[in-house]
């Protein structure tokens, strides 16, 4: 018998990805949240509007369309052959950790993410707010729910290194995230359509819902070799995300900008804006209180950069680190910085004072940015392959998708995302002497 909350009824809303996505009644209780509601104002894809001016979609509607899909993923699973084996209690836990996947984002999509240690990572914020006993999402997940917030947590923050997950939870995290799953599958969907490239168009999003399957020994989501097609499709539209969307050039020299910006304040000994609240705000509210501080402790560069982003004042691509020059040490380094937001800060001022020096003209120190791509965002495609009575001699069922009997995307799409979608670039101001010494220059004085 099909559990009440994955069917469909309740209030009806439309979505331009899915269609009608049905909404019962403990559903809309959680998305009628102040947290919650806060999400129709935190774009999904942060300054990619700049470029892609129809990218204003928000976290609300993803993670509905998040919530949509993950039902049905559910439905498929629980009747496949052999069947996933979980119990009521997990399916209400399930549910309400993909609605709530994204309650502790920060605004402009993960930028703030980056400027460790001042925030941490949106899932952590997530547990924060799902175990706030005086919010209203802990209240009601007790009660119409029914369920133990703590187990919602954990599937949200699984990777959490200071919390001991139960093989339940974990299960179903491993559902939730992953090579396949609704989160992904809806933002890549979701991110093509508003953005206008045509690449979730390839998604055979019907043979991908139907070759879906539950592999009982790893314990995770796994797909019929008829899947296997409409997969490629899947992690090629990511790596095209990638490359012309989520890391296009002009897109990152908005975030630079921001996230300089934002450390600036943060780094003033007289600073009085507590990180803590910044997942509370909006991305217009966070914005207003970041230009009250800036004029409050008359931070000029601080005032420009944030500006820049605002008005599409976007610094220029000054030198660019190709595959070439990626040595071991310098990757090493680089990887140094991106965990270290700090010396990444201090580098930037020393560029910017050794460039000053010869062009025999005053740099304040913000001119030049650094811009280092997540060392995690490499696709993950760990997915096993069950071919049934059709599986090729000599092997066993399930294979794994790197495998050449399945396909050949695997290497090649990893080695093109590391050489050609991520790419780490020097940023400058708009200024051709400082761009044009810069692209000469700068390798020698970066390491």
């Amino acid at each position: 018998m099909e559990h009440e909350l994955l069917k469909d009824h309740g209030k009806a809303m439309r979505d331009p990805v899915w269609g009608y996505i049905y909404l019962p009644e403990p559903v809309l209780s959680l998305i009628d949240t102040e947290d919650f509601q806060r999400l129709r104002n935190i774009t999904q894809l942060g300054y990619v509007h700049l470029v892609y001016p129809g990218a204003r979609h928000s976290r609300f509607e993803h993670s509905i369309g998040v919530y949509h899909l993950a039902k049905q993923f559910l439905s498929r699973l629980l009747t496949s052959d052999p069947a996933l084996r979980i119990n009521d209690e997990d399916i209400r836990v399930f549910i309400a950790a993909t609605l709530l996947h994204d309650i502790g984002h920060y605004p402009f999509s993960h930028t703030l993410e980056e400027l460790v240690p001042f925030f941490v990572l949106h899932e952590q914020r997530a547990r924060q707010i799902i175990l706030n006993q005086d919010g209203p999402i802990y209240d009601i997940l007790q009660q119409q729910f029914q369920v133990d917030p703590i187990r919602v947590a954990n599937v949200i923050d699984y990777q959490n290194p200071q919390v001991h997950l139960p093989e339940d939870d974990l299960l179903l995290a491993n559902i939730l995230s992953g090579t396949l799953d609704p989160d992904k599958i809806d933002y890549l969907l979701r991110d093509s359509l508003f953005c206008g490239v045509p690449f979730g168009e390839s998604v055979n999003r019907d043979r991908l819902a139907s070759s879906i399957k539950f592999d009982p020994a790893h314990q995770r989501l796994a797909i019929t070799s008829k899947g296997v097609s409409a997969v490629e499709a899947l992690i090629f539209t990511n790596y095209l995300m990638y490359r012309n969307v989520y890391w296009h050039h002009g897109v990152r020299s908005a975030s630079a900008m921001f996230k300089r910006s934002v450390q600036e304040i943060l780094l003033h000994p007289d600073n009085e804006l507590n990180v803590e609240d910044f997942h509370k705000f909006t991305e217009g509210e966070l914005v207003r209180v970041l230009k009250m501080e800036q004029q409050r402790l008359d931070l000029a560069g601080s005032a420009e950069l944030l500006s820049g982003t605002i008005f599409r004042r976007l610094y220029k691509v000054g030198a660019v680190l190709h595959p070439g020059d990626r040595k071991q040490s310098m990757m090493v380094y680089l990887d140094d910085l991106y965990h270290n937001p700090e010396k990444r800060r201090l580098k930037e001022i020393e560029l910017c004072n050794i460039f000053s020096k010869k062009l025999g003209r005053r740099l304040c120190g913000h001119e030049i940015l650094i811009d280092i791509p997540g060392f995690n965002k490499s696709p993950e495609v760990d997915l096993k392959v069950f071919y049934g009575k059709d599986i090729p001699p000599d092997k066993k069922d399930p294979l794994t998708f790197g495998d050449i009997e399945v396909t050949r995307l695997r290497d090649s799409l990893l080695h093109n995302f590391e050489d050609q979608a991520k790419i780490f670039r020097i940023f400058c101001i708009n200024d051709t002497e400082l761009r044009q010494i810069v692209s000469e220059e700068v390798k020698q004085f970066l390491f």
